[in-house]
């Protein structure tokens, strides 16, 4: 999967150098790495969420297909808050989602969430461009 940030970490260095595009790679391989310890299901619904907090139909990179989450999913709700309201989160309520992913999960989760506010924000303000 591609995006704004694995773009401009890609060219965020001088010509021949190598260096943005290892970056750029290493980025890729730790975002897949979070996308694959989720599952493809839940992290297309974390992004789309995180998206839909920023106001884009989709997340930069999916093509805005689109996976339906369970109603009750308390951790989605979780979701849609860690862009602007992270540290309102209480440790109950983050407890209670590790209770129903688990502590591995709940890590990826995060991280999936974390990255996808992040290339969400850089899709905004075009960080490709901010790189030329």
């Amino acid at each position: 999967m591609s995006g704004p940030v694995t773009a401009a970490l890609g060219a965020g260095s001088g010509a021949g150098s190598g260096a943005g595009s290892n970056l750029g790679a290493k980025y890729a391989k730790f975002r897949d790495a979070s996308h694959a310890a989720l599952g493809e299901t839940m992290t297309a619904q974390v992004r789309r969420a995180i998206a839909q907090v920023h106001g884009l139909d989709h997340a930069p990179g999916d093509n805005g297909a689109r996976d339906d989450p369970p109603a009750d999913a308390a951790w989605l709700a979780y979701a849609r808050r860690m862009p602007f309201e992270h540290t309102a989160i209480t440790d109950e309520e983050a407890a209670a989602v590790v209770a129903e992913l688990g502590e591995a999960r709940y890590v990826a989760f995060s991280v999936v969430a974390a990255l996808a506010d992040a290339e969400c924000r850089a899709a905004r303000v075009d960080l490709p461009g901010l790189t030329a």
